[in-house]
């Protein structure tokens, strides 16, 4: 079910808003992982929290930021376990065989950190933007392994609608 609480012209801004703020986030990442990063233009749709799945990224984990002074909300960033074994064998400078990694401490901490360096730089970028300062909490770790649970445990109002920004189909 589609809802039109924003127009199209606040769904374009808020793509572009987003894509400014994560060109910044690409070019952090980008330099903490001495690897060159890529972002798609963002391509903003309005989802209820009935309907809003992970799709084909599961097994996942999400780790969430709030903004706590500049703008009210959070960006939650679902990562595939497979993407988050690519980046921690980058930052540790290793090759963990596919059945031997796991989502542990350091692990969930080592994505926590690139998620809060792609924020912060996010965050910066958005005050340059706005004209105003942007701050973020530290980032917090989330468990989908049940993501119905999670859903009605993190989205109880009804009221609540994601932004979730997904890849254009060419």
């Amino acid at each position: 079910m589609k809802t039109n609480i924003f127009s199209p012209m606040e769904i374009d801004a808020i793509g572009e808003i987003m894509n400014i703020s994560l060109g910044s986030s690409a070019t952090a990442v980008s330099n903490m992982l001495d690897r060159r990063v890529d972002i798609t233009t963002p391509c903003v749709s309005v989802e209820t929290i009935k309907d809003f799945t992970l799709g084909n990224i599961q097994p996942a984990m999400g780790v969430e930021i709030k903004y706590t002074s500049g703008l009210e909300g959070s960006n939650i960033m679902l990562l595939k376990k497979n993407d988050i074994k690519i980046i921690v064998d980058i930052l540790m400078g290793s090759e963990t065989p596919e059945e031997e990694f796991e989502l542990n401490e350091l692990t969930i901490s080592a994505v926590c950190e690139v998620m809060n360096q792609m924020m912060g730089a996010a965050s910066t970028a958005l005050s340059d933007f706005l004209g105003r300062l942007v701050n973020i909490s530290t980032p917090e770790s989330l468990d989908l392994q049940d993501f119905d649970a999670f859903k009605r445990s993190r989205f109880q109002r009804s009221s609540w609608r994601c932004l979730p920004l997904r890849q254009r189909k060419n």
